[in-house]
């Protein structure tokens, strides 16, 4: 993926998350990022990203990653907020102006991909996010330290299959509603009223003698 389209990608998160009222870190941006990836890569059998993931230390982490948010700190795309409790040290990322992730895409499908990850883990805190980025994606599951996550154990996407519930009923019942129905839909036609015929009219001597004064008046 093209650093731009990433650089578009990461203000748009981080918008989002500051828009429901919560905040993004660097570690929490990171594992969003993550999660993107896996749930795209399951859709298309590739990352959005194209970082190089690696399980490393608090899990998967890529090397493109640093770079890019410096870039955007540098470039007065986002900015650095720390937090004021002095029991935390700890910086909270936040956006100079809104960004849209709507524009990242060619279609609302992959655009519902990363909502969907937003709307599940967005507002989450970073604990709660490492707990499932650990235990309940496929890459880190088999992953080993200090080796590249294989994304390619991701189980594809299971396109949705339309399918009528049953009504419960029986064939007998179903016969007899079916009866009933064809019934009421036999009188409501019968009770509907004739439809209007129109009589052509006639013209007549008298009539073109009328039209012929008014004509000439």
């Amino acid at each position: 993926m093209e650093q731009m389209i990433v650089d578009d990608l990461i203000p748009a998160i981080v918008t989002w998350i500051e828009e429901q009222g919560s905040c993004a870190t660097k570690t929490k941006l990171l594992k969003l990022l993550y999660l993107f990836d896996v749930e795209y890569y399951r859709q298309h059998r590739s990352t959005f990203t194209g970082f190089g993931w690696k399980f490393l230390h608090l899990g998967p982490w890529a090397a493109e990653y640093d770079p890019a948010l410096s870039s955007l700190l540098a470039r007065g795309v986002l900015f650095e907020q720390r937090s004021s409790s002095p029991e935390y040290d700890t910086a909270f990322l936040r956006p100079v102006e809104h960004s849209d992730a709507g524009c990242l895409f060619g279609n609302v499908k992959d655009e519902c991909v990363l909502l969907g990850v937003l709307k599940r883990w967005g507002t989450r805190t970073t604990g709660e996010i490492l707990n499932y980025v650990y235990f309940q994606t496929e890459p880190m599951e088999a992953g080993i330290r200090n080796e590249p996550l294989d994304f390619s154990l991701i189980a594809p996407a299971r396109p949705v299959v339309y399918s009528r519930s049953s009504s419960g009923k029986s064939p007998a019942e179903i016969r007899k509603l079916r009866a009933k129905f064809e019934r009421q839909q036999a009188e409501k036609k019968g009770n509907q009223p004739r439809p209007f015929k129109f009589t052509r009219p006639k013209y007549d001597e008298e009539y073109f003698e009328a039209m012929g004064k008014i004509e000439t008046a």
